[in-house]
Parts: C-alpha cells; structure tokens; sequence
C-alpha cells in the first residue's frame, strides 16, 4: 500500500492535547469520554490496546461490548483487505455476495426456525424495525418492555428504555407498557430468590391484562441487560415470561446486542441459557466486531409481509459490513470462542467471588460467560450505591493498565464485557488491578468516616 496516498493530517502524529482541542472546538458534548484526562487510543492487540504514548491496557469493555474478536484479529483483517478491494458498497437494490453469503450463516447458527434476515445499521434500528414489524403483524400497537432495559437511542426504542439515560421530559407512547425485570439483588418486590415464585416474571401477566387489551404485538427482553447493570435473571423468568408471551398472542424478541454471538459461551445466543426459542433475535455490536453492522432474524411468516414500504436501509447490508461479520462468525467457530468464553467465564467468575469475599464495596458478583458485573455498594446491608467511588475505582484501574465499563442506573457496576481473545494470564491481572483498585478505594472509604 502506498502510505502517500493517505490524506496526511491521518497520518500526523497528534498529541493527546492536540486531538481535545479539536474535540473540543467540532464534535457536540454528546461526544464525551471516560477519565478525567481522556486517552488517545492509537493501536490495538488481542485483548490488548495501546495509547499515543505507547502504554498498554487489557480492554475489558472491548470498545462497548463490540471487539468480540480481539484488536487485529489477522483473519478479521485479512477480509476486510481483500473486500474493500473488491466492493466497498452497493446498496441492496442489487444483490450482493457478501450479504448472501451472511444470510445464509446466520440461518445456520440461529434459533431453530429463525431462517430469514434483515440488516441494518446499529442495535437501535435493529431493534425499531423488528418492533414496526411485529406491530404490523399482529395488527397490535402494544410493546412490553422491562425495567433498567436499554435498547437504544431512535425515537422508540429510547421510549422503550428505562436504564436512567432521561435527560428530558418525556411521555411514553400510548403503546409502550414495562414490566419488572428479575433483578434479584434488587428485588422489585422484596423477594428472595428461589422463594418467590418469580413473581417478578408473573406480574407481566398484570401488565398485560389491566394495562393492554389483553394482548400484544411483542414483548422485548435482554437476555443480560448490559447498561441496566450486568442484571441476569435466573432461567425461570425468561421461560414464565415467554409461556405469558404466548398466552397472549404476542412475538417474544430477544435483544442480543450484547449477550449475542457467543459473549455468554456454550450457546451463540444468550437467550438460549434459558432454553426458550425467540420469534425474533436482534444483534449488532460483536457481530461486526467493530464494523457498523446490525440486523435481526426472524421466522418467515412474521417476515412475510415486511417489504420494501415498510423499511429500506441506504448502508444496511453493504459488502464491507457484511463481509466482516461473516469473518465473525468463521472466527469465532474456527477459534471455539463457545467453550472459551464459558470456560474462562467460570474461572473469572470464581476470582471476581473470591475478591468479594475479600471487599465490602462489593455488593453482588453475576453474569455469565464473558459477561461479567460487579456492583459496587458503599454499605453491604443498606446497598446504597457507591456512584462516586465506580469512578475513583475506574481511575485507579486505567492508571494501572485496565480498561472496565460502568453501567447500571445509579452507574455503580462494573461491566466486564472484554473481547473473546482474552487469555488467562490477562484475567489473573485484571483481577490483581481490580484488588488493588478496590484496597485503595475503601481504604479512603474508612479515612472519610
């Protein structure tokens, strides 16, 4: 490749200070970053990423739950070579190689009779259009969500999001209704689980018969919420709530932005740890493993009448895209990233326990697979979320070389949500940073009492 033809002010080396004042002077305040001196991200490796300055971090948020892959995974790059040197784009008015060749994997590795596939952009206009669609199947405008759910930042699928991202008054459609979602640190009832009878799970069949007309075009569920918090319900929720689906003539959607594409290891899908069957599955995120790429499937009967009046996508199933989620899926079977994520998931899992056992400020340990939460609690028997101190934690972390998440409604939880090329000595580290973080952090807990 001749470097020369790359526009230069690409090619420049800028310093950390440089790139904040462009920031600072183009890009709106909704462009924002972690730490209060942002890092200039330049490289990457496996697990690994690397700043201007040549330090390097173990990224355990891979971007946001994105680079399931690894940085320079030399397959993932060696595809998107070779395609942006055959077609970069055409749009899906012609037909194209690379968004066949996807369709038909994807039919492959879904739930059973979810053959039929619709690509778009991002997890937000993936889930809008498989909403639209369920709504004009079912000739029903009713939309079930749970509580703390993100599913996006369109129009609707913010409306159908309750994980604390309101910064302005809002109504709620008239279709949209929410439900408890099994958060059983929290209970929403004050239950204790398994001596609860899931009532949580149960009360959808409340929502649905005082608050619907006693039925619904789709309920919409994550298998894991990810921005809620790293909230797993146990299995029962998922299998009560799809039986109540049912009863009610409505399509069970699984948002697998971030539980999707092995995250939560032995399954492809997160919502197969359950052991339910979804209508429709909607992906993004690691499915391009950092490429724009989002979609959903569904069975052919629901996809039937969904034509061309009813969604078009200009970028949507583009070559590029497309080739590098097929690389994906080839990457994540040829490097068994299935048994890896929940092999090296329990092992990180039992250290994340023992680190409990070992820290108050730990309230819960959950999650599965590669996706892993610890809340954060200043006292263990109130809960009262320790906001303040998820940031001094993230702080001690980076200047120690690990990358984590924050989420959850009150921003307390560490997400653990790191590229499938993690290795185990990287989780041995991680988990040495993290004791450190958290010995330091509630040292300055006591000196301020």
């Amino acid at each position: 490749m001749n470097e020369n033809l790359v526009p230069k002010d690409l090619r420049k080396e800028y310093t950390n200070k440089e790139i904040l004042s462009i920031e600072q002077k183009y890009m709106i305040p909704a462009v924002t970053h972690y730490y209060q001196d942002p890092i200039l991200i330049v490289g990457g490796e496996g697990a690994l990423v690397k700043d201007n300055s040549g330090k390097q971090y173990i990224d355990l948020f891979s971007g946001i739950c994105t680079k399931i892959t690894g940085h320079h995974h030399p397959k993932f790059v060696a595809t998107l070579k070779w395609q942006i040197d055959q077609l970069v784009y055409t749009s899906t008015l012609y037909s194209s190689i690379p968004y066949a060749v996807l369709s038909q994997k994807l039919a492959q590795i879904a739930p059973s009779g979810l053959t039929q596939t619709f690509i778009v952009n991002s997890g937000s206009e993936a889930n809008e259009s498989a909403l639209f669609m369920a709504q004009k199947y079912k000739n029903n405008p009713y939309i079930v969500a749970c509580t703390h759910a993100y599913h996006g930042r369109t129009q609707l699928t913010r409306e159908i999001s309750s994980a604390g991202w309101r910064t302005v008054p809002e109504s709620h459609p008239p279709c949209v209704r929410f439900t408890p979602y099994g958060y059983c640190y929290r209970c929403s009832f004050g239950k204790i689980y398994p001596d609860c009878d899931m009532e949580c799970a149960r009360y959808l069949r409340e929502v649905i018969r005082t608050q619907t007309n006693s039925a619904i075009a789709a309920f919409i569920v994550e298998p894991i919420q990810g921005v809620g918090g790293i909230i797993q319900p146990p299995p029962e929720f998922f299998q009560i709530t799809y039986e109540i689906v049912k009863e009610y003539d409505g399509i069970f959607i699984a948002d697998e932005v971030q539980t999707g594409f092995g995250r939560t290891g032995d399954h492809w899908w997160g919502i197969q740890n359950a052991k339910v069957n979804p209508d429709i599955i909607t992906i993004a995120k690691g499915f391009g493993s950092g490429i724009p790429i989002a979609g959903f499937l569904t069975r052919p009967e629901y996809a039937a009448e969904y034509t061309t009046t009813d969604s078009f996508t200009t970028f949507g199933g583009n070559p590029l895209s497309c080739a590098a989620a097929v690389a994906v899926i080839e990457i994540i079977q040829e490097e068994q990233y299935l048994k890896k994520a929940i092999k090296l998931g329990e092992d990180f899992k039992r250290q994340l326990q023992t680190l409990k056992a070992h820290h108050k400020i730990i309230g819960d340990v959950r999650g599965q697979g590669m996706m892993q939460g610890i809340e954060l609690v200043c006292d263990q028997v109130s809960k009262e979320p320790a906001t303040q101190e998820m940031l001094k934690i993230m702080e001690i972390c980076r200047q120690n070389g690990l990358f984590i998440g924050k989420g959850g409604i009150d921003g307390n939880v560490i997400r653990i949500q790191p590229p499938l090329e993690l290795t185990h000595e990287q989780v041995e580290e991680a988990c040495q940073i993290l004791d450190i973080a958290f010995t330091e952090v509630e040292h300055t807990m006591q000196k301020g009492t």
